[in-house]
């Protein structure tokens, strides 16, 4: 098997696994922590946003920037 290098676009949606970037801010403060997307994504002032769980169902985030996320598992 070959290694892959580089970057894929997937569509976001309810049941996705996510972690931030850990090269924001906030990525290192929550690093090694996951994250469940809770809805589809939306609009805020031009900034495409997804509601955040954490993995125990309490709400992370109404609204987070989808920029600044990466998607860890695609199980729905």
């Amino acid at each position: 098997m070959k290694e892959f290098k580089g970057s894929i676009s997937v569509k976001v949606s309810k049941g996705m696994k996510v972690r931030i970037n850990p090269i924001e801010i906030e990525g290192k403060l929550n690093f090694g922590k996951q994250f469940v997307v809770d809805g589809d994504p939306n609009v805020i002032c031009g900034t495409e946003c997804v509601p955040l769980n954490n993995l125990d169902g309490s709400r992370f985030s109404a609204n987070y920037d989808l920029s600044m996320l990466q998607v860890t598992d695609t199980d729905t």
